[in-house]
């Protein structure tokens, strides 16, 4: 009945000790002065050191090791395969999207092994703090659990309905091993997450292990039924023992101490050599007992649970033997072996020792046995043949492993050596063990859970500048405290601070981006810090973090297409005209629309019907748009001859496209507009005029006569036309000024209704922005190139626009060309150059062709009716392609930042190597008056353009005045560029 209640007792004791493996067996010594600065209460710190010592931890460039900061997936990843496969880097392997470079060959070299998988398939969930049982299935799959492991039993934990089902047979492995053990509750907490100091302790323990974990774990799984020890009820916890989640209570096996130390272990201290042999038994036993044992009335039934050794049991003799070299006599009755158990190893068990006075009633050394690396229970009938005896070289504990002299304990970091010796009597058999036991300080308060141990970032990925609204766009930041636990935004203390270490310099300090063109293409990754203090809660620590750059979704971008038709005796054919729109058909596909603008020449001769025919089936077919094409209109003729002209374009226009309309004699009446402007014929009308250049007067004619309010000129910015100066936007199309077309309207007194555009609206790239140099353009008939030219340039130019980084900043993303195909035609190398392009137009950019007034529409209804809202940015860099004349060269080494709304327009240029960005043009919109451009050949001279600012064309040597420089300054901010300029 004694026993019975001693067991009972001791089994209470053993519910709250968490076995301290690392101490047991393996030593490790401590050291006076530590690698890291915060590690020195840390219950891992020698563990912490020893692994530090061998390369596979390391710390921060503040000399931290950060023990209570949760470690991620990749960071375990990385100190797994260091301490147990180290295996150079397997190019073969597909890598997940969302690991660091410096983690990847650990992860894959993990994914060759089948030991870690992502959390989807392209995400390895790098970031994402691990997990008590994922820490588990990772050890089990390495020790030989798979998918085809036939489930094998059940943890004894009282959470373990809690456990994912993926993590059962591996939570049950790793508790058979003695790996892992629960709280004083016996709970696992199988998904909290894991700090730096656990995952370093718990690595250190399986290294020192070795290959015979392996061993062990093979052996449980072959025999695959959890026999022994499993699927037992826990016992209750001592009731007046605090409770404290010790997470993640995970401890190695026991190790045989007669087997020698793997050797690549062989710097690490090694324990005590056994004895080389057992006791061996005196050829004469001594006399019996005078007194032997006398049983219980009431045998003690075995316990559901292995029993523990009491640590007082019986004595049936007053004085109890004494351990020696020779086994007890045996009595004068036959052997009884039922009682005989085998065993071969014991195994010091004991609980973390506080150096805290009112825990020392309570402290218990215990011990385990096994055989063949089996938990073996001492069974109810061998109970009374087995004797121990702790000791220790300090005098702490006294022989049955209770504090007998708690005035020997030493300061906390001590250290106790402490040995045990069991002797079991049937068979015979002395084990020894021995551990080095560190005394801990007192255990601090529970921390308040709103003190920040953590931070990071809600999300991984930011997506590719193209795509990214920057103003949309914030730093999501996550805060946990000492137990991994989210800190809710209303509990973060009222002083905290945060700044962002960015040495790419994409975001300022607060998170916030600065430099929106820096971000890396698609699958770079952006790395920085994130420093957070708060001095009411006495925290300063700073956190690595980076996100990774994923695609996004686009801002539409649009390709205005208008085509010229012209000609009397050659003009352009129906074969032409089908060729045109099937070449775009071909790669952007049926639903386009296109502008087929005509010449008076072209409507005049009604040979052309047939081609008239073609154009207004398309119009029927595809809602294509029918235009005005003038060429030289604003020099060549005075106001009245021009107007003539656009009346006898339309009378012709609807003789011979529309003949069952025409009424002779009527040239110049209203009544040819009206007849047209029905329900069923308005679709045909003239909706643009595409032009080298248009005059106000003209602009207002059209207008008011056939309602046009659409305009395009083929000119790059209305520069030296015939020697008239002035330069318009070539890359936003605008509501324009009625005094001049080619500045935006600052608002309804000044506003002519029609929107002007540019039919190269890529202008000036591939050039150098300098006085008297030409550009690139789209047109295949620039004059610069020759039969060897490809579209090349072209593509490069239209490229950078695709990729502008700028565009979901901009009002519209467009392209626009003027395409004269019948010239085309007559010079192979201008139609090879096209079709080169539309064949070769770059991939995955999704562009809709519309004409002249479909883009207006589009503008119209993103920007409104004014010119408020209006703007457009576009960074570049030259193509290093020279044209055979050599002064149309694109420097390779050039970047320009282009930069335009309502108010101003500014473009910046960088030369490769250089500090700082410099302003080379500054043209300001707003000045007044607006210089009216002039009407007429002799007035071809006038500047029609704003001379202000660093303009190269026009003015280079012009400084910047300091409201200027302001407004240069505050541009620059809208469209988040931060870099250097020199503004002088």
């Amino acid at each position: 009945m004694r026993c019975e209640k001693k067991l009972k007792r001791i089994r209470q004791y053993m519910t709250g000790l968490l076995a301290v493996w690392l101490f047991c067996i393996h030593t490790v010594p401590v050291f006076a002065d530590r690698a890291f600065n915060d590690i020195e209460h840390s219950y891992a710190a020698d563990a912490i050191e020893a692994m530090a010592a061998q390369g596979y931890v390391t710390g921060y460039q503040d000399g931290s090791f950060r023990p209570v900061y949760f470690i991620s997936r990749q960071e375990w990843a990385s100190i797994f395969a260091k301490t147990l496969i180290r295996t150079p880097n397997d190019k073969n392997v597909i890598s997940f999207r969302d690991v660091s470079p410096w983690a990847l060959p650990y992860v894959q070299i993990l994914q060759k092994e089948n030991i870690t998988k992502g959390i989807s398939d392209q995400l390895f969930g790098a970031k994402h703090n691990m997990t008590r049982q994922d820490m588990a299935v990772w050890y089990a799959r390495y020790f030989g659990v798979s998918e085809d492991t036939r489930f094998a039993g059940i943890s004894s934990f009282v959470d373990q309905s809690d456990i994912s089902d993926y993590a059962q047979t591996s939570v049950w492995l790793m508790e058979r091993l003695e790996l892992i053990e629960g709280d004083t509750n016996h709970y696992f907490h199988p998904k909290k997450f894991v700090t730096r100091q656990d995952a370093t302790l718990v690595a250190y323990r399986v290294w020192l292990g070795g290959e015979d974990l392996r061993g062990r774990a093979k052996r449980l799984l072959e025999s695959g039924n959890g026999a022994g020890t499993m699927n037992q009820p826990p016992s209750l916890p001592e009731p007046d023992k605090p409770v404290v989640d010790l997470a993640p209570e995970i401890r190695p096996q026991p190790v045989n101490p007669e087997i020698e130390e793997p050797e690549r272990h062989s710097s690490k201290p090694k324990p005590p050599a056994p004895d080389p042999k057992p006791p061996v038994p005196d050829p004469k036993p001594p006399a019996p007992d005078p007194k032997p044992p006398v049983p219980d009335p009431k045998p003690p039934v075995p316990d559901p649970k292995p029993p523990v050794p009491d640590p007082k049991p019986p004595v049936p003799d007053p004085k109890p033997p004494v351990p020696g070299p020779k086994p007890p006599v045996p009595g004068p009755k036959p052997p009884d072996h039922s009682s005989d158990f085998v065993v071969d190893e014991v195994v010091i068990k004991a609980p973390e020792l506080i150096n805290q006075p009112e825990t020392y009633p309570s402290y218990q050394l215990s011990f385990q046995l096994y055989k063949e690396g089996q938990p073996v229970s001492i069974p109810a009938a061998s109970v009374t043949s087995v004797t121990y005896t702790f000791s220790d070289a300090l005098g702490v504990f006294d022989e049955q492993g209770k504090i007998a002299h708690a005035e020997n304990i030493p300061a906390a970091d001590g250290m106790i050596p402490v040995e045990l010796e069991v002797t079991i009597a049937k068979p015979y058999r002395v084990l020894k063990a021995q551990t080095k036991l560190i005394v801990k300080g007192m255990t601090p308060p529970p921390e308040a859970p709103n003190v920040i141990r953590s931070v990071y970032l809600a999300t991984y990925t930011i997506s590719q500048a193209t795509t990214l609204d920057p103003a949309a766009w914030s730093m999501p930041y996550v805060f946990h405290n000492a137990k991994g636990e989210v800190i809710p935004p209303g509990s973060l203390p009222s002083d905290l601070k945060l700044r962002i270490e960015d040495s790419s310099g994409i975001f300022d300090e607060d998170g916030r981006i600065v430099n929106l063109h820096l971000i890396p293409a698609v699958n770079s990754v952006i790395p920085f810090k994130i420093e957070v203090e708060s001095p009411s809660q006495g925290i300063h620590f700073i956190s690595d973090a980076e996100l990774t750059v994923v695609p996004g979704e686009r801002k539409k971008q649009y390709f205005a297409v208008s085509i010229m038709l012209q000609g009397g005796d050659s003009a352009t054919t129906v074969d032409q005209i089908k060729q045109a729109r099937q070449l775009l058909m071909d790669h952007f596909g049926p639903n386009l629309k296109v502008t087929w603008a005509m010449q008076n020449t072209f409507v005049f001769v009604d040979t052309n019907r047939p081609q008239l025919k073609q154009v207004l089936a398309y119009v029927d077919q595809y809602g294509d748009e029918v235009g005005i094409l003038d060429g030289y209109a604003n020099n060549l003729y005075n106001l009245p001859i021009w107007e003539a002209r656009m009346d006898e374009w339309l009378y012709m226009y609807r003789y011979n496209a529309l003949n069952e309309l025409h009424q002779g004699g009527t040239m110049g009446s209203p009544s040819v507009f009206e007849s047209m402007d029905t329900d069923q014929y308005r679709k045909y009308l003239p909706k643009s005029l595409t032009s080298f250049t248009v005059n106000p007067e003209q602009v207002q004619w059209l207008k008011d006569h056939y309602k046009i309010t659409s305009a395009m000129g083929w000119s790059a910015t209305q520069y030296n036309v015939n020697y008239m100066y002035g330069e318009g936007s070539p890359l936003m199309p605008y509501w324009s000024n009625k005094d001049n077309p080619i500045v935006p309207a600052q608002g309804l007194t000044d506003n002519s209704g029609i929107v002007f555009m540019n039919s190269v609206t890529i202008d000036p790239i591939g050039s150098r922005y300098t006085e008297g140099s030409s550009r690139w353009t789209l047109n295949p008939g620039d004059p610069n190139l020759n039969e060897k030219t490809d579209a090349a340039p072209q593509l490069y130019i239209a490229q950078q626009y695709l990729d502008n980084p700028y565009q979901r900043l901009n009002t519209v993303n467009y392209m626009s060309i003027i395409l004269d195909i019948n010239s085309f035609a007559q010079k192979h190398n201008m139609s090879q150059i096209w079709e080169n392009f539309v064949k070769n137009f770059p991939a995955g950019r999704e562009v809709e062709i519309v004409g002249v007034d479909g883009l207006k529409q589009i503008y119209q209804s993103s920007a409104g009716s004014n010119n408020d809202h209006s703007e457009f940015s576009l960074m570049f860099r030259g193509s290093g392609i020279e044209t055979p004349t050599g002064s149309n060269n694109s420097p390779a080494n050039l970047r320009y930042l282009w930069t335009e709304n309502a108010s101003q327009r500014i473009i910046l240029s960088k030369e490769d190597g250089d500090a700082a960005w410099s302003i080379i043009d500054f043209t300001d919109y707003t000045r007044s008056p607006v210089p009216k451009m002039p009407y007429g050949k002799e007035n071809s001279k006038v500047d029609v353009s704003y001379v202000t600012g660093r303009n190269f064309k026009l003015a280079p040597t012009a400084p910047l005045t300091a409201d200027e420089i302001q407004r240069v300054k505050n541009r620059l901010k809208e469209i988040y560029f931060a870099e250097e300029v020199k503004y002088q």
